[in-house]
């Protein structure tokens, strides 16, 4: 038997329409269930959903699943459990006790099978950027509480443990080439304890490794590394001064020394953001660069603007990684310029979270910014017309027709310039601090081949070399 050991952060096999952005967590949906639709490399492709055809100006959206998908237990995946796979996301709850993340956008449309494996998605209003909530929906079938979890992925359950263990076993059909075929998936929290484990040959590949006090050298291992999509920010208080003034908006993006933090937070293992998306999101345009530091211009911006006595920094002490460190080096950049920084540390991150959704950010706090999709970033984080669950009071009304034109885009061509026209207008009027994109670091024995982490931090174990490679 081919077996693949993986030590992993967390273990824990989420139902199918609880949406997590944790990448541990997400590579085990990825191996269990099909998503609708897939991410590859920023664009939706085909992945339960063979087709998706766009009808009625983006009003009817008609989806083909693959004829030949079928559960793990035999039967055959139907058009109408896909309808209650979105029926059961639309009514999902979201983490730390807020509310469903997709609800918003699954609420307005209605589904119609048709036929056996057609599905009609309808909406009062146009969109262009639907397939992007598909790629998010990952479908099962409703099983008993005592029996394994049902999905049409290459892997099915064959043995859970939550916080403990996965075993999977691999599923046998055309599509699935994967050299292994038996997968244990096991929950190590320490990084330095996962890469012990792989040192000792007691798991063949460790993940999340870029939490090592020191990355190793020449230890006999194979390491690969990608950067990631997640945007690590400083999101600003657009409600009160001095965010509320766009001067100190990009001010702030000039006085804090990006490179400087990552060479002294994360040597190497992180690559300054431009905008409010990573390089691999739709409409991202490789003319984008970082604002780079200017103390003095930002010093002449601040000074031109309202200010406080200072600034309160709110920072969590996980998520983002090693977060308290960068508020620590913001707080010493900015003194540099004469503005004084308070730093306010929360223990609770599912409080923190709740906190800036209620936006409790004080001047300024470090978040994270997770969604594939360009069109959630803007609708839930930046789009005063919208007002989304992590809207932080900045009205930018420039910004706003920009979104509305790039939405309202059917053409996946058109869709993609408009995506870039916004995102090139908030780089220049930025309404967050834009710090980083992490780079994520895993190993696996030498002997190893094939097996590839995506931008999205999702481990892709593929098919066996060919022995002419």
């Amino acid at each position: 038997m081919n077996e693949l050991r993986i030590a992993q952060s967390q273990v824990n096999l989420l139902q199918p329409e609880f949406t997590t952005d944790q990448p541990d967590l997400q590579t085990i949906l990825a191996l269990v269930y099909e998503p609708l639709m897939q991410w590859r490399s920023g664009r939706v492709t085909p992945g339960l959903v063979t087709s998706c055809e766009v009808r009625n100006d983006g009003r009817s959206w008609l989806l083909t699943i693959r004829d030949d998908a079928r559960f793990h237990d035999g039967s055959p995946c139907t058009n109408e459990q896909v309808v209650q796979s979105l029926e059961r996301m639309r009514g999902a709850g979201g983490s730390f006790g807020m509310g469903g993340v997709y609800s918003p956008y699954l609420e307005p449309l209605s589904f119609e099978p048709i036929g056996k494996t057609e599905l009609l998605a309808e909406s009062s209003a146009p969109t262009g950027d639907l397939a992007d909530i598909f790629a998010a929906v990952y479908v099962g079938k409703q099983t008993g509480t005592a029996e394994p979890p049902l999905g049409t992925g290459p892997f099915r359950v064959e043995e859970y443990v939550e916080g403990e263990l996965l075993r999977l076993s691999s599923v046998h059909r055309p599509d699935n080439d994967s050299q292994f075929s038996e997968l244990i998936i096991l929950q190590i929290g320490s990084a330095s304890d996962r890469y012990s484990a792989l040192l000792k040959g007691q798991v063949d590949l460790a993940t999340g490794l870029e939490l090592l006090p020191s990355i190793p050298e020449n230890d006999g291992l194979t390491w690969g590394k990608t950067t990631n999509t997640l945007s690590v920010t400083g999101f600003l208080n657009g409600y009160e001064i001095p965010f509320s003034q766009p001067d100190a908006r990009l001010a702030i993006n000039l006085a804090v020394d990006v490179d400087e933090i990552i060479d002294n937070v994360w040597p190497g293992l992180a690559e300054p953001a431009a905008t409010v998306v990573s390089p691999f999101h739709l409409g991202f345009s490789d003319a984008l660069r970082p604002h780079g530091c200017d103390p003095e211009r930002a010093k002449e911006l601040f000074d031109a603007c309202d200010m406080p006595e200072e600034l309160v920094l709110r920072t969590p002490l996980v998520i983002p990684d090693r977060a308290p460190q960068v508020a620590e080096m913001i707080q010493g950049q900015l003194s540099r310029i004469g503005i004084r920084v308070r730093i306010e540390e929360e223990t609770d991150r599912p409080k923190y979270a709740l906190d800036t959704s209620q936006k409790r950010i004080g001047h300024m706090s470090l978040f994270d910014s997770s969604p594939l999709s360009t069109y959630r970033v803007l609708q839930e984080k930046i789009s005063s017309q919208t007002q989304g669950l992590w809207w932080q009071g900045v009205k930018d009304s420039k910004a706003d027709q920009l979104i509305s034109a790039a939405h309202l885009s059917i053409d996946n061509c058109k869709r993609r310039e408009a995506y870039s026209r916004c995102l090139s207008w908030l780089h220049e009027n930025p309404h967050w601090l834009y710090l980083y994109h992490p780079v994520k670091l895993f190993a696996h024995r030498t002997e190893l081949s094939g097996i590839d982490m995506d931008h999205a931090g999702l481990i892709r174990p593929g098919p066996a070399p060919s022995r002419g490679a």
